[in-house]
């Protein structure tokens, strides 16, 4: 456990706007290698409602500082030293926090939406603590980082080190805590929606009343933990897990309307409800409906109901599914090669490993008096290793879409809206651009 106690001074220094620029600018001369640059140097400073936006303190020494509503959006500090810090009401969206060393900070109230927090040590830490007029008091206190009401939507949290972290009221929607260490933390009325949490440690940690709604839990460790009124209706959760006791005060989705043996009744009259527009047969909702592995090639479900169903593996080449609402369902792996998917909407589906290889997700586009656009909605859906070669997504929304590794070799992205998508490792040889909508999406390497 850190210890930043000692050596802590009886007051905090206070610095000025012009001594800050002449320590940020030597700082940034010392980071490319100049002879007799000083690193800067923040402990136990007071830099209250500075204005520290995009500056680079990467390895920069801000043990103990109190950053109190200081603006620090876009800012580099991987590998700086905040243990201590306190960062409460703070704004760092979008900052880089890789690696940082913040055991005992305090991020409470924080915007940290879309920063990156990959591999950060949040652990426990013996702390001072400091009155308003920046005066120690006799007290220190031992606590894990405070993320306590929070917004870190969409950050990347993976392989960070938060356990015991307190983290009331935070909002961790679509955000990404794989690998974390959340053992013991709590995270009592969070906002999971969406969150990654493969393979995370949370043994012993309290999730009751959180939001985990299409939270993906795949190989987490959960033994000991809360999960007494949590919604995880539509999160992807180990077979196994499912009958631990932690689990018996969750909350999940109902079961499917239908028994497996209505399947080829339910997709008759919907297949008539298509052709008839809904003047006979029976709109098919197959919500909460398990079709692992089935084989529907072909299928007409355009128009269905499909709401966290999980479709893991299942066979959809060629299949119509336009205008389908897919909200939440798991689709990993599967096959939806060629498949007629315009209109439909993914939201926060998880299609990690889909084959969509050739499929049209094209908006679908009325050019009459109302010329209206319904556009093919990918919002913060996971696409992680998907195969989308040639697939054609002009006009969809792929806004917050996690592409990670995604194959996109000539697929067509004209008009698209990839904003706060996340693209590192993706494969765009070829793909068509025009009009895309580029800004704010990460780790987006164009072709040439």
């Amino acid at each position: 456990m850190g210890d930043f106690t000692r050596g802590a001074p009886a007051t905090l220094t206070r610095v000025g706007a012009e001594r800050l620029r002449d320590i940020l600018r030597e700082h940034e001369a010392h980071l490319a290698g100049k002879p007799d640059a000083k690193p800067a140097i923040l402990a136990f400073t007071d830099l209250s409602d500075a204005d520290l936006t995009g500056v680079n303190l990467t390895l920069a020494d801000l043990t103990g500082a109190r950053l109190h509503r200081a603006r620090l959006d876009g800012a580099r500090l991987s590998m700086s030293k905040c243990g201590g810090s306190d960062f409460r009401n703070a704004t760092l969206d979008g900052a880089d926090l890789r690696w940082a060393d913040l055991r005992g900070a305090c991020l409470r109230a924080a915007g940290l939406n879309d920063a990156n927090l990959a591999e950060s040590n949040g652990a426990e830490a013996l702390t001072p603590t400091y009155d308003g007029e920046g005066n120690i008091n006799s007290d220190s206190i031992r606590r894990a980082i405070d993320l306590s009401g929070a917004s870190a939507q969409r950050a990347d949290l993976s392989g960070a080190q938060l356990a015991r972290a307190f983290a009331l009221h935070a909002d961790f929607a679509d955000a990404n805590l794989g690998d974390s260490n959340l053992s013991g933390a709590d995270l009592r009325k969070a906002q999971l929606m969406s969150a990654r949490l493969e393979n995370a440690d949370l043994k012993a940690s309290d999730f009751s009343g959180a939001n985990l709604a299409g939270a993906s839990m795949s190989g987490a460790s959960i033994t000991g933990a809360n999960f007494a009124g949590a919604d995880l209706r539509g999160a992807i959760v180990d077979e196994a897990a499912r009958s631990l006791p932690e689990l018996a005060a969750a909350i999940f989705a109902a079961a499917s309307r239908h028994a497996p043996e209505d399947l080829d009744e339910v997709l008759r009259q919907h297949e008539i409800w298509v052709r008839t527009e809904g003047q006979d047969g029976i709109r098919a909702d197959l919500s909460d409906f398990d079709f692992t592995g089935r084989d529907l090639r072909g299928v007409n479900l355009m128009g269905a109901l499909l709401e966290r169903a999980c479709l893991v593996r299942t066979v959809l080449t060629n299949a119509n599914l336009a205008l389908a609402r897919l909200n939440f369902a798991d689709l990993r792996e599967a096959d939806l090669g060629r498949a007629n998917l315009r209109g439909a909407s993914f939201a926060r589906a998880t299609l990690d490993g889909a084959d969509l290889s050739g499929a049209n997700l094209s908006a679908i586009r009325d050019d009459g008096q109302n010329a209206r656009t319904a556009r093919t909605n990918l919002g913060a859906a996971k696409l992680k290793k998907a195969l989308l070669v040639t697939a054609n997504l002009d006009g969809a929304s792929l806004v917050g879409a996690d592409l990670r590794e995604a194959d996109l070799r000539e697929a067509v992205l004209t008009g698209a809206d990839l904003t706060d998508g996340r693209f590192e490792g993706a494969n765009l040889l070829g793909a068509q651009l025009t009009g895309a909508r580029i800004d704010r999406a990460r780790d987006l390497l164009l072709p040439n």
